[in-house]
């Protein structure tokens, strides 16, 4: 996804290598370190219902640094907050924290070209291991049922939205937390 003068690549991978799951800060920063100027993040995806929502808080993010809003000094940790639509660094890194129990991660970079973002975005798949899944695999009951409870989502909420499934209002309003986390600073 091009967005601004940046490229973001996004995806969410099931049942991930233990190895990374063991340090995923070294390999973080091991990223990093060689492709300086991306942005790199990986984190547990329970709360993610479509790839569509990371890309959402990784323009928030960016957004934020752009207008001086930015609750985070670092992108890698304001994009954690967007998606986490916490205002609190410490409960986005409790609630979305990479552990030894991740049963999925999520992965964002963004670079300043395409090529750059999908090289990057291959190899933090490659580290962190696992299937890729897509929005049908994301968008299902159960799951769907967390990430409204993650996002506080009430059934008012999701009664109240025009769309087309009750998948896409969850959606909505997961993608409205995001973008309107400055109006609850």
């Amino acid at each position: 996804m091009n967005f601004g003068d940046k490229w973001a690549a996004a995806s969410v991978l099931k049942n991930p290598r233990r190895s990374f799951l063991a340090d995923p800060v070294k390999i973080l920063d091991a990223l990093r370190a060689a492709n300086r100027g991306a942005v790199i993040q990986a984190f547990d995806a329970k709360c993610v219902a479509s790839v569509r929502q990371i890309h959402a808080a990784a323009v928030a993010a960016h957004l934020a640094f752009k207008a001086g809003t930015n609750i985070s000094k670092k992108m890698e940790m304001e994009l954690l907050l967007r998606l986490a639509a916490d205002t609190q660094i410490g409960r986005a890194l409790d609630r979305l924290g990479v552990r030894a129990d991740t049963e999925e991660v999520g992965l964002c970079v963004l670079a300043d070209d395409r090529a750059s973002a999908a090289r990057i975005a291959e190899e933090l798949a490659r580290a962190v291991g696992g299937v890729e899944v897509d929005d049908d695999y994301l968008m299902r009951g159960e799951r769907l049922a967390k990430a409204a409870e993650f996002y506080s989502i009430e059934e008012a909420e999701i009664e109240s939205v025009q769309a087309s499934s009750r998948a896409e209002a969850i959606l909505i309003l997961i993608l409205e937390r995001i973008a309107t986390l400055d109006l609850r600073r």
